[in-house]
C-alpha cells in the first residue's frame, strides 16, 4: 500500500473519528455510518443485482461498502441523494442540456464475451434516449500497476472494438498485448466498458470518469495518463474527466438551500480532508 494511499485513509479515519463512528482496519463497523443517508431502496437493488459484491460479508472480512476509501460508498454519497429530488442542479453541475430522468448504480453493458461484464459504477439516463456512464474511483488510482487485459479479448484475432467501430480503442488494447502503456489510469476498464456501451448501441452515450483527487506526485502522473487516453482515444468514445472536488465545487454554485447539509457531508467528508499542495 503506498504512502499516499495511507494517507488518504488517515485522514478518513480521522473524520470517522471525529464523528464517532468505531473503526477497525479503516472499516467502519455499520453501513450506516459510511453513508450520508441510508441506501434508497433503487441503489439497494441495483448493488444486490450487480456482481462487485459491494454489500456481500467476505467471511470474516466486512462488505467492501463498509471501507472508508470505497469508491463505491462515494459514488453513493454524491449521487443517491439526486434519486429522490429535483436533478437539476446536478444536471447544471455536470452542464447538461438535457433532464436527467434516472440515476442508477452498478448496470452492466455486455462485451459478448463469457464471465461478468464490468459493472459501470453510475449511470444518469437523460431525456432524449442519452445517457452518462460514471466510472469512479477513489483511491484505487494511487496504486501504480502494470495494468493488462485479459488474453480472452484477442482469442482467434478477435477485433472486438473494431467490430463495434472503435479502431482507436482497437489500437490502443492491441498495445496492452505487448507492453503496459498506462499505471496509474485503469484504461483497460476504460475500455471494456466503452466496448460494452458501444456494443448495446442503447442510445447516445459519454463514458466519463470521475476521480477524488489527492495531491501528490501520484496525481501529476495519473493527470497526464488521462490526458493521453484522452488525446487516444477520447473523441471516439465521448470521453470526459472530472475530479469529485471539481463537481462539489460546480454544485456549490448550482444547489440551494435544501441541499445545504448535504453540500456540508461532502465537503466535511470529501474536501477538507484533502491535504494542501
Amino acid at each position: 500500500m503506498t504512502s499516499s494511499v495511507l494517507s488518504v485513509i488517515e485522514q478518513q479515519t480521522r473524520w470517522a473519528t471525529n464523528n464517532g463512528f468505531v473503526t477497525r482496519n479503516a472499516y467502519v463497523t455499520s453501513l450506516t455510518d459510511n453513508l450520508r443517508q441510508q441506501l434508497s431502496s433503487g441503489a439497494l437493488r441495483n448493488f444486490e443485482r450487480g456482481s462487485g459484491g459491494e454489500l456481500r460479508q467476505r467471511g470474516i472480512r466486512p462488505p467492501k461498502m463498509h471501507a472508508l476509501r470505497s469508491s463505491s460508498a462515494l459514488s453513493v454519497n454524491v449521487f443517491d441523494y439526486w434519486c429522490s429530488r429535483d436533478p437539476r442542479p446536478l444536471q447544471r453541475a455536470f452542464g447538461l442540456r438535457e433532464r436527467i430522468t434516472a440515476v442508477t448504480f452498478e448496470e452492466q453493458f455486455p462485451t459478448g464475451l463469457p464471465g461478468n461484464p464490468p459493472n459501470v459504477d453510475v449511470v444518469l439516463a437523460l431525456e432524449g434516449n442519452q445517457y452518462i456512464a460514471i466510472e469512479s474511483k477513489f483511491t484505487e488510482w494511487l496504486t501504480p500497476r502494470d495494468r493488462t487485459i485479459d488474453p480472452k479479448y484477442f482469442v482467434d484475432g478477435a477485433e472486438l472494438w473494431g467490430r463495434t467501430k472503435l479502431p482507436n480503442c482497437q489500437a490502443l488494447a492491441a498495445a496492452f498485448r505487448d507492453a503496459a502503456p498506462f499505471t496509474f489510469l485503469d484504461a483497460p476498464q476504460l475500455l471494456k466498458h466503452a466496448l460494452g456501451i458501444g456494443r448495446t448501441k442503447r442510445g447516445r452515450h459519454e463514458l466519463w470518469y470521475m476521480y477524488f483527487d489527492w495531491k501528490c506526485a501520484e496525481s501529476e502522473l495519473h493527470a497526464a495518463e488521462l490526458v493521453r487516453f484522452g488525446q487516444l482515444v477520447g473523441s471516439e468514445i465521448r470521453f470526459r474527466a472530472m475530479t469529485y472536488q471539481q463537481l462539489f465545487k460546480r454544485l456549490s454554485r448550482t444547489v440551494t438551500k435544501r441541499d445545504a447539509a448535504y453540500m456540508d457531508y461532502l465537503t466535511a467528508r470529501y474536501t477538507e480532508t484533502t491535504p494542501a499542495a
